[in-house]
């Protein structure tokens, strides 16, 4: 788990202030994606400004996490929920894998969700 930074951007149409864990790092940075989505954590890349100084300064590509990594299972379980069971179960015995072993028709279902889940 990673330990959440604080994060805190502002921007007024002509300058911006960029500040991670109370200290000024503005400039320092010259753009910063946000991407956030509903299931998962934040996650923001400061994109650092070329320094031409080595070793003291890198210019690199930073990613600040803010809060910890969701667990999966909530995500999974709400996927799961939604599934309606007779179009699982229709859609699992009409696949081509298919096996008639134990576990087949078992393995089957949980290949067709497996590709739901993905988009598939």
């Amino acid at each position: 788990m990673t330990t959440p930074n604080r994060f805190h951007m502002s921007f007024d149409g002509r300058s911006h202030r960029v500040v991670v864990d109370s200290q000024d790092v503005t400039e320092h940075v010259t753009a910063v994606d946000v991407h956030a989505d509903v299931h998962d954590v934040p996650r923001v890349v400061l994109h650092l400004r070329p320094t031409g100084t080595w070793p003291a300064e890198l210019d690199f590509l930073a990613r600040v996490e803010i809060g910890t990594p969701p667990e999966p299972g909530l995500t999974a379980a709400a996927f799961l929920e939604a599934l309606d069971p007779l179009e699982v179960e229709r859609e699992a015995l009409a696949r081509m894998d298919l096996e008639n072993v134990p576990g087949g028709g078992t393995a089957a279902v949980l290949r067709q969700l497996a590709e739901w889940a993905r988009g598939a």
